[in-house]
Order: structure tokens, then sequence, then C-alpha cells
């Protein structure tokens, strides 16, 4: 199976259970590996042949400001179902969200949940 990634798409979702993040936004990353066959839109070069990832970028925005998430996990999940369901070609999908804007004080990056789901 061919791969095509979205690579450090940073969002700004509502996101949090603690009173500190539901004040206002958190910052995430997030990657997409998404596997389906590529033939096709390699031999023939059109954009159709293919999954448009700027398209797939607009459905994963759309659904981090679509409402209020608690958890990491339901974004990333959130965000797996929709792709999935707007574009039929895609047999796998690996996300990896990363919250980056945390609510403890800690030496820490990011904390990161990573799905990965076949059709």
């Amino acid at each position: 199976m061919d791969r095509l990634t979205l690579s450090e798409m940073i969002l700004f979702p509502r996101l949090g259970v603690t009173e500190w993040e539901k004040k206002g936004v958190n910052k995430v990353a997030i990657d997409l590996d998404i596997y389906l066959d590529l033939t096709e839109a390699a031999r023939e070069d059109r954009v159709s042949a293919t999954v448009d990832y700027s398209e797939v970028y607009s459905v994963v925005e759309a659904v981090s400001k679509s409402r209020k998430f608690h958890l990491i996990e339901s974004l990333t999940h959130e965000i797996v179902t929709a792709v999935f369901a707007e574009f039929p070609p895609i047999h796998r999908i690996t996300a990896r969200l990363r919250k980056k804007s945390l609510p403890f004080d800690a030496n820490l990056d990011h904390v990161e949940v990573a799905l990965d789901r076949t059709r």
C-alpha cells in the first residue's frame, strides 16, 4: 500500500479538561499517514486519481473547529472518522496528534496520541 503524509499541521482547537484550558484554545500538531493505492495517480499524473491533500487539510481543520473536545484521543478519533468518510479510496490512516499547550508545569514538549485505523 502506498502512503501520503501530511506532517505537522498546526491547529488551535478548543481542547482540554482543566479550567485554564477551557478559557481558550490549545495548540496541537497532527500528522496523518494516509494509505491508498497511488498507482493510477502516478501513472496518469492527475489529481483526480488521488486524494487531494488540500481537501484533507480542510477536513482536519473543520473537525478541529467543530466543537469543544475534552481529550486528544477524541479529537484524533473524530479527525480520522471524518477523513475516512470524505475520502473512500483511503484504506488506512495513522494519526499522531501532539498537544503542545500543557495544563501543568513540566519539562515536557508535548503529549502525543497515535491512532492506527483500517477500514
